[in-house]
This record gives C-alpha cells, structure tokens and sequence, in this order.
C-alpha cells in the first residue's frame, strides 16, 4: 500500500474514532452524573475514569454544562425515534396510543436508569459560557406531540375533557413520579441491604403486596379509566380562576 493510500486510510478513519470516543465519554460521563451528582461530578473525574488527558477531553466538550447537554440531546433523541416507531406501527384508538407511550416511558427508565435521570432529574449545571452544542440545542418539546395525541383523542371522543394541555401535563406529572417510584421499587427487590434501607427512607418501597411490575400495570389502567370515565371529567371552571 503507498504512502498516499495509508494517509487516506488515516484520515478516513479518524472521524470514525473520534465519533466512537464521544461516544464513550457521552456513556461514561452518564454514569458518573448519577453517581456522582451534578456538584460532584467533575471533568477531571471523568477524564481520569476514560484514562484521558483532560486537555484531550477539552476537544469534545468546553463543560460539564456542555456535556450535561451533548448526553441529554442523546437520548432525548433516542427517546423521540423509538416513540415515532410506536405511533408509526400503531393500529387502534387514540388512548391505546398513549397508554403505549407511557409504557415505553416507563421502559425507557427501566432500561437506561442514568439516561432518565439525566433527562428528568438531575438539574443543569451552572457555567457562564455558552458552547456550541448550547448554541445549536434545538429543543425536543416532546410534550407537545403527548398534547396532540391527547387533542386527538378528545376530538374523537374518547376522552372526554375540554383542555388537552393540562390533561397531558397532569398525565407527565403522574408518569414521571410513578416511573421514578417504580424505579426505587424495583433497586429494593433487586437489593438485599434491608439496613440502609431504613436511614435512606426507602423501606416502604420494598414492603409493599405488590411488585414493581404490578404498580406499573396499575398506574397504566388506572390512567385508561380515569382518562376514559366522563364521571371524571375536570372542566376548566373547576380550576381557572
């Protein structure tokens, strides 16, 4: 192979490499957000857990703000495709849909617990400049696309409220919370330290007659039959003032 061909070669793999370590340092640093917290972790940190040059670490990302962004983005994506596949293979009624969507929410935390903490709870760290992957953030506004299916659903008259908008953010509210139980629940039945269970105030989590899986099976009928049931309809002159 001549000189020129392996240079090729050189460069033609380079991007290649450099995307697979951004990669590694998107998983890594991941892991070490939840870990560690948002005021606990750091980029030295991180540097030193991928075996870098923490100068080196400065050519993908300029924070750990700017990294708390590039990992969001991620699987925020991620989320967003999978969630396109559900309603682009669905057949059935509008609140069939959704009970799906909110299924794959819960399965989503089930299957990468750092991702959903990355993406619902751990807050954005503080940093006074402004990257480039800030500057480029296009917002996901995935809430928006619930608010329309929930709107297609009350035009249908499957679900019988007047305000899609606050029908979907309340359903948000329940599944986030619900997810996030059903998350401790779940370390508790996979955990045998009945010990520390009692100083961190988790016990009840893993006392309950039922399982994880069965709480996430409630909250989904239960929001089918309370989302369903004209009974239970809150009109807008319930709670505007």
């Amino acid at each position: 192979m001549s000189s020129e061909q392996n240079k090729k070669k050189t460069r033609s793999r380079s991007p290649i490499k450099k995307a697979q370590q951004f990669e590694r340092i998107l998983e890594v640093g991941k892991q070490l957000f939840l870990d560690k917290g948002r005021d606990g972790f750091s980029l030295r940190g991180l540097a030193k857990m991928l075996d870098m040059n923490q100068n080196n670490l400065y050519n993908y990302v300029d924070s750990k703000r700017e990294l708390w962004i590039a990992i969001r983005n991620k699987f925020y994506k991620q989320y967003k495709d999978e969630n396109l596949d559900i309603i682009e293979s669905h057949e059935g009624s509008n609140v069939d849909l959704l009970l799906k969507i909110f299924d794959h929410f819960f399965e989503f935390a089930e299957n990468d617990p750092a991702a959903f903490s990355m993406m619902h709870i751990i807050p954005s760290p503080p940093s006074d400049k402004v990257g480039d992957f800030e500057k480029d953030y296009k917002a996901f506004n995935f809430l928006d696309g619930t608010t329309k299916k929930v709107q297609e659903a009350i035009n249908e008259g499957e679900i019988k409220e007047e305000n899609s908008a606050i029908l979907s953010f309340f359903l948000y509210s329940l599944i986030l919370g619900a997810t996030i139980v059903e998350n401790t629940m779940r370390l508790l039945e996979e955990s045998n330290d009945d010990e520390r269970r009692k100083a961190e105030e988790t016990t009840q989590y893993g006392t309950q007659s039922f399982s994880s899986t069965e709480f996430r099976k409630y909250v989904l009928k239960k929001i089918e039959l309370g989302i369903t049931d004209p009974n239970l309809i809150v009109k807008e002159s319930d709670y505007k003032e």
